[in-house]
């Protein structure tokens, strides 16, 4: 018999997502420095950095999918389907991440090192990212206290990206002094993966009791596989637990739109500070204003969710920042005033970024509901494929607009024309609000999942379990 479920700890709804903050840390390693260390540092032609960058993203990208199936298909281990991955694969990622910023050479040999380094400790890393993911609902008993989970988690995200321009930037010119440019970043990329992996295990700590151990879900199901073969009854596959739910297609296509929105906006944020704004602090202010905005939103987003509900909160964000952005566009010429109504909608974006989990946990109970099995690994580990999509897509948005407008790089910021100006302040704002719009659509159309029916849904699995 399944344990009954403790309430939250105040660990947990306080300090739940200091493993969030330790893992953006690491990445953001990746995302500001690997180009630089393979082009200026390792020093590898271009051609061989276009290689490694592609290999390893493809790749990245081709399993994203796996490994939230793979948790759900395997063996428990000792402490529990999922959270036992929060303390046997962390500590594995520092070894296998410095191997992506250390150049034994420039040739051949010396890529395919950094490819498996690459390769290697995303694999290890992502399949505790989805465990922590699951843990979420494992542990939680309502609506309310996935939203709770949710919330803390994303506001120790955003503080993750707030100090992430003190610890990166300082850790790597403390290495470069202390052990040379050349091994600074595989230094840095091993000390930020460390702490990723002590802070996932204090998560480790904190989820102690919530979930069943191996063994005991091992014989839980063993006694349900005894039961279904007396009565003759086919238990249902992963695939057609997920099939019964399209709806899990509506969660993750409305959060398709909104990476698109985020990356496309991100990546024009520089462009506007230059070309419009003529302003080098630009960055600085915006990306400070706005990650501080959304600490408050992700503070006040579980108050919000439990009004309007996870999906109604996710509607309000996505509306939201949509009518702010087109706002903002109209008053493009005053990067005072966009930077305002920019940063407000950093408030509402953690309000979506803080909803998604708990919808996508609402429909892994609806799925378990409908065909008795428990989905949920591999519905949170499908989060990662609209992640590795957007990217694709920012790459291609970015060069269409750019090119449309006539962009040229040589050109002197003062002497842009009107169209290269008004190219960029549409990419800024105009096209991530339409992606915003388009998102809305598709989670108000493909997600109806009420939390009042999931309550009762929760408590027929609980008893099915106990039966």
């Amino acid at each position: 018999m399944p344990k009954e479920k403790k309430q939250l700890s105040k660990a947990l709804k306080t300090f739940f997502g200091v493993g969030d903050l330790g893992f953006n840390w690491m990445t953001n390693i990746e995302t500001y420095y690997f180009a630089y260390f393979l082009t200026n540092v390792a020093q590898f032609p271009m051609a061989m950095v276009t290689m490694v960058q592609t290999i390893g993203s493809v790749i990245d990208a081709a399993l994203s999918w796996v490994y939230g199936i793979m948790l759900n298909k395997i063996k428990p281990l000792k402490w529990g389907r999922y959270r036992s991955w929060l303390a046997v694969l962390p500590w594995v990622v520092p070894f296998l991440y410095l191997l992506q910023f250390r150049a034994f050479g420039n040739g051949m040999g010396a890529a395919l090192i950094i490819v498996f380094g690459t390769v290697s400790s995303h694999i290890a890393w992502n399949i505790p990212y989805v465990a922590n993911m699951a843990m979420v609902n494992v542990a939680s008993d309502s609506a309310d206290d996935r939203n709770a989970l949710s919330s803390v988690r994303t506001l120790w995200t955003y503080l993750a990206r707030m100090s992430y321009s003190y610890v990166g930037p300082g850790l790597v010119a403390f290495f470069t002094a202390k052990l040379s440019v050349e091994n600074a970043y595989a230094a840095t990329a091993f000390a930020l993966g460390a702490v990723m992996a002590a802070l996932y295990f204090a998560h480790f700590v904190m989820f102690s009791g919530y979930e069943e151990t191996g063994a005991e879900e091992i014989a839980r199901l063993q006694k349900q596989a005894e039961q279904q073969q007396k009565s003759n009854q086919k238990t249902a596959g992963i695939g057609a637990a997920i099939a019964s739910n399209p709806q899990i297609l509506g969660v993750l296509g409305a959060y398709l739109f909104y990476m698109m929105y985020s990356f496309c906006f991100s990546a024009f944020a520089v462009y506007y500070g230059q070309y419009i704004a003529l302003d080098a602090g630009f960055m600085t202010k915006f990306l400070l204003i706005s990650n501080i905005t959304a600490v408050v939103g992700s503070i006040v987003s579980r108050k919000v969710a439990q009004k309007l509900s996870s999906k109604g909160t996710f509607q309000l964000a996505l509306l939201g920042i949509a009518v702010l952005y087109f706002c903002a566009y109209i008053m493009k010429s005053n990067p005072t005033v966009v930077i305002i109504l920019m940063s407000v909608g950093g408030f509402f974006a953690a309000f979506a970024t803080a909803m998604t989990v708990p919808m996508l946990a609402n429909c892994s109970i609806y799925s378990e509901y409908k065909t008795g099995v428990n989905c949920t690994g591999a519905v949170m580990g499908f989060l990662n494929v609209p992640i590795k999509i957007a990217v694709i897509g920012r790459g291609l948005l970015i060069s269409t607009v750019l090119g449309i407008t006539g962009f040229n790089p040589s050109i002197a910021v003062e002497e842009a024309s009107d169209a290269v100006k008004n190219g960029i302040a549409i990419g800024f704002t105009v096209i991530p609000a339409i992606l915003l719009v388009i998102g809305f659509l598709i989670i108000t159309f493909g997600y109806h999942i009420k939390e009042s029916d999931i309550e009762k849904y929760s408590a027929e699995i609980k008893a099915r379990k106990q039966a």
